[in-house]
Formats: C-alpha cells, structure tokens, sequence
C-alpha cells in the first residue's frame, strides 16, 4: 500500500496537505520545490515563536484563486505564498515579529500573507 502523496512530510512541522485545499491533487514538481521553500521558511518561523502556525490557504489552482478573488498574479498559484495565522498570537503581534520578512507580507487583522518573492513587498 503506498502512501497518499499529500502526507509528504515537508518539515518536521508541515505536511504538503496543508498547503492544499480540500481534495486538490498534488500540484506540479516546480510548484512542489516551491512550497518546501515556502514550508521551510515558515518552519523557521514556528522554531522561532515555538508555536504552532495554522495554514488558512496555501497553493491555489486558478479556479480555486478565482473563486475566492484571489490576484490574477497571486503568489499563491505558484506556490509562494501561505495566509498564516500563529496559534496563541494576534496578527498584528506576528506581523511586528515579522517586520523584517525578505519577500511579501499582506498584513490583515485576523490573518498574515507571507510569500518567498525575491523583492520585499508589503500591503495590508
């Protein structure tokens, strides 16, 4: 019996099942290499704050970007981008913590976007 694609252990803390939504399929192999990027980042994160960090949306395909309004050059559908929130933590607490973030932060009151784009943005 082989093992469903969708456990793959990222990190110590982050299965690729939660980076996906609902019953998605596996995505793509260079959209895979950028969500271990992505989880690798954000374990360095949870090892930081040593709290659990919850994935609200992870990789999107286009339908399911465009049938919550995500952008049409979303982060998200390339697998580059997590909307997060840290378990025992206001948003606002993970975003002053977060102030020096290297790529994208969407800074929303009860949730953070991170992405691993190689420019810092920021928005809220």
């Amino acid at each position: 019996m082989s093992q469903d694609p969708r456990a793959i252990q990222l990190t110590a803390n982050f299965k690729l099942s939660e980076f996906l939504h609902g019953d998605d399929p596996v995505p793509a192999p260079w959209i895979l290499e950028n969500l271990y990027r992505l989880a690798n980042r954000l374990q360095v994160i949870r090892d930081l704050l040593g709290k659990p960090i919850i994935i609200n949306s992870g990789y999107r395909s286009k339908g399911h970007n465009l049938a919550v309004g995500g952008a049409s050059h979303s982060q998200h559908l390339n697998g580059m981008a997590a909307d997060i929130v840290v378990s025992g933590m206001p948003a606002k607490a993970v975003q002053e913590f977060l102030k020096h973030w290297s790529g994208g932060m969407g800074c929303y009151q009860h949730y953070t976007h991170l992405d691993i784009r190689p420019t810092q943005a920021r928005w809220s």
